[in-house]
């Protein structure tokens, strides 16, 4: 995908995102979030010259160490605090989309970890991706 229709994407996720916080939907901030810090990733990794249109990440990746280091076989900025934070998101994001209702604790973890790795990659590229 290229880049622009990432950044479309992100935003989209971004506005969902704080919907779904202000009206307590934990099934969306699940997914929105999730959602959300893969297209951060990919908005980092083309704007670092390191994705190609073609090039498509999944969220599913988080679940295991051993298939980021074979996907991500490349060095980037921030990328072991970035592939820990997705990883988090990763852990939290089922639950909180397919579970029963989860502790307030889960919701504000999972929006926190969203909000650090988006102020991450800001700070990485030097611009606001709103």
């Amino acid at each position: 995908m290229k880049l622009e229709n990432h950044i479309s994407k992100l935003r989209e996720h971004i506005i969902a995102l704080e919907w779904a916080l202000e009206h307590d939907n934990q099934s969306s901030i699940g997914f929105h979030a999730s959602a959300g810090s893969v297209e951060l990733l990919s908005v980092l990794l083309h704007r670092l010259g390191k994705a190609t249109a073609d090039f498509q990440l999944n969220h599913t990746w988080f679940k295991s160490r051993k298939v980021i280091e074979t996907k991500l076989d490349f060095d980037f900025p921030g990328k072991a605090e970035i592939i820990s934070i997705m990883e988090e998101i990763e852990d939290l994001r089922n639950p909180l989309c397919y579970g029963s209702p989860r502790p307030e604790e889960a919701v504000t973890e999972m929006a926190d970890c969203f909000r650090q790795l988006k102020a991450m990659v800001e700070k990485i590229l030097g611009d606001k991706l709103d």
